[in-house]
């Protein structure tokens, strides 16, 4: 009997690659495209507020492309709304974005009570409840929790954020950022409860282009801590740029997946991690999948693989005006690659 895409995902992400048929095309990025919100007449900005939508967009993931599941939410801005920070919500090929931080000082900040009831977070388990509704046991559903750094600089401003790290007491932003992650805790939470299988955690601008690898280990490991000790699902790590220095401290986390922007090479992050951390990616979602053919994309694929990728998926989420016949090469070459 064939292997269901959702187990084959659950050990490929788990770091028991060896026990699935072949690796895995589950994407816990973002995966919604222009060329998909029009096949299934769910277009942003409306699929981000409508859980209907949302869920169609996302199933869209499987039903267009192929991808071996499904990821929900597609921003990186329902926790900073919710926390009152003033949203844009983009167009059909741009994303939401912060316009307006919630707070000036980090003595402003508390984590209210009912979080969960406000902004846009309702629509989104309301989603994760209809997939699940929809498509059973068969395919894996990722809920993307945004990452206590992104939340914070989203909330405060990341400039000023920054430049905090620099000035004030550890203790200062490690409570705050403790703070977010028991946000991501609650959320997460919620979202096992509504039917999801994987927790994503994305934090792009915890990038060592931004931080360094000290603060890295001393900011940023302990609060993923915090946060992978109390959820009990698998969970993905995302951050953008060349995370190779962070790659040491990754085990500490406990994290089960990190996810590899283009920059880090898969082969040497499988020697470091070994089979601490499996390690997702990384088809560069830019020069191969936006610009490239399938010819480039199948042969990045190939690379991928050979380099020991445990879930081929792009290297970050993918860009909205990318191919259909681009990105559908992913699941094509995934499932030729049966382990023997």
């Amino acid at each position: 009997m064939e292997m269901t895409p959702k187990k084959r995902a659950l050990l490929c992400l788990t770091g028991n690659k060896w026990k699935a048929d072949r690796v895995t095309a589950f994407d816990p990025l973002t995966t919604a495209t222009v060329d998909q919100m029009m096949a299934v007449k769910a277009p942003f900005p409306d699929a981000h507020r409508d859980p209907e939508l949302m869920a169609k967009l996302a199933a869209a993931a499987w039903e267009v492309i192929g991808l071996e599941g499904f990821k929900i939410p597609f921003d990186l801005c329902i926790q900073a709304e919710a926390l009152g920070a003033e949203i844009h919500y983009g167009a059909l090929d741009i994303h939401p974005s912060v316009r307006k931080p919630a707070f000036k000082e980090l003595e402003e900040f508390k984590l209210p009570e009912g979080i969960l009831d406000r902004g846009r977070f309702p629509v989104v388990e309301g989603a994760v409840e209809k997939l699940r509704e929809k498509y059973g046991d068969y395919l894996p559903i990722s809920r993307q929790v945004v990452g206590p750094f992104t939340i914070a600089g989203h909330i405060f401003g990341v400039e000023k954020f920054c430049g905090w790290i620099k000035r004030r007491d550890p203790e200062e932003l490690r409570e705050v950022l403790f703070q977010l992650a028991d946000l991501n805790v609650e959320e997460a939470r919620a979202a096992l409860r509504a039917g999801a299988d994987v927790i994503c955690i994305a934090d792009p601008t915890a990038s060592s282009d931004i931080i360094s690898p000290q603060t890295f280990k001393e900011l940023m490991v302990p609060t993923y801590q915090r946060l992978c000790s109390r959820v009990s699902a698998p969970v993905v790590l995302h951050i953008c740029g060349n995370a190779t220095s962070y790659l040491p401290y990754l085990p500490d986390t406990g994290i089960d997946t990190f996810s590899c922007d283009a920059q880090v090479d898969i082969a040497f992050a499988k020697q470091v991690l070994g089979n601490r951390v499996a390690v997702a990616g990384n088809v560069p979602t830019v020069s191969v999948l936006l610009q490239g053919n399938p010819e480039t994309v199948k042969k990045a694929c190939i690379e991928c693989i050979a380099k020991g990728t445990d879930m081929l998926i792009p290297s970050c989420g993918i860009p909205p005006r990318t191919p259909t016949e681009n990105f559908r090469i992913l699941p094509q070459v995934a499932s030729c690659m049966v382990y023997v």
